[in-house]
């Protein structure tokens, strides 16, 4: 394979990345790329830098230094305008699809409305185009039958099911998962990361933060682990798991495992 051809099958570049969050510095450094169809699951302890990382990737922190790269477009241009800056950024975003701990569903609109929202206001669909793929995906997620209803009267699995409907509206190439069973009761937790591993099997190029080890080892390509701002160390999820390399990974992952005792 050529380098050219290689540089094309990269859909997420970080080079260089470093943000500080004052005097603190949030992320050391951070080498990173994500092949086209790949999952990679990022690990690690509070405070490691995981889901700063994850919000550059979509700029929704502004890096302090290095560059990302989105499909081989550079993010964070620093040599645009303010104005043409702000559409470059939205025509990537577009591209790139994120859900978050917390759903941010608008609870005066029903279920289809959320998901139908994005598609109207900003990719200017039809009506009944984009109220055609809201059922589309509402059922893909599993819950159809909760289109008329409203935000408040969902189990918090439900109201993330919606919120990733919603994203997937967008038609995105790249999906951004940023702990997104933590706010979840246990039991709830399961449906979730169903969806998420059927995105998987589809071929959805998935950058997932989790604390869900069972979940990062049955269903990524590749694990990362993060610790004080650093990307310590990464593998195939047997090798992560069963083998680790670095001391530290060693002793996070004893961690998880007692605390899962």
């Amino acid at each position: 394979m050529t380098g050219a051809e290689n540089k094309a099958m990269q859909m997420i570049e970080i080079h260089n990345l470093k943000k500080y969050f004052g005097e603190n510095e949030v992320l050391k450094d951070i080498h990173f790329n994500v092949e086209k169809s790949e999952v990679v699951a990022i690990i690690g302890p509070s405070g490691s830098g995981k889901s700063t990382l994850l919000r550059c990737v979509n700029h929704l922190e502004e890096p302090t230094s290095g560059e990302i790269y989105i499909e081989g477009v550079l993010l964070n241009d620093t040599s645009l305008g303010k104005r043409s800056f702000q559409r470059h950024l939205n025509r990537i975003r577009t591209k790139v699809g994120m859900v978050f701990q917390q759903f941010n569903l608008f609870p005066h609109m029903t279920v289809l409305e959320n998901v139908m929202e994005a598609p109207l206001n900003v990719l200017k669909e039809a009506k009944e185009d984009a109220e055609r793929k809201a059922r589309e995906l509402l059922d893909k997620v599993g819950i159809a039958e909760k289109a008329a209803s409203y935000p408040g009267t969902l189990s918090g699995g439900q109201k993330q099911r919606v919120a990733i409907a919603r994203a997937l509206a967008m038609n995105p190439d790249i999906m951004l998962f940023d702990e997104a069973t933590s706010a979840l009761d246990p039991e709830l937790v399961g449906e979730v990361l169903k969806v998420m591993e059927n995105l998987a099997e589809e071929g959805m190029t998935m950058l997932v933060v989790t604390h869900e080890m069972g979940f990062a080892e049955r269903v990524a390509d590749r694990v990362v682990f993060m610790a004080d701002g650093y990307i310590v160390e990464e593998g195939k999820p047997a090798e992560m798991f069963r083998n680790p390399q670095h001391e530290r990974t060693k002793k996070f992952l004893a961690d998880v495992a007692h605390d899962d005792v």
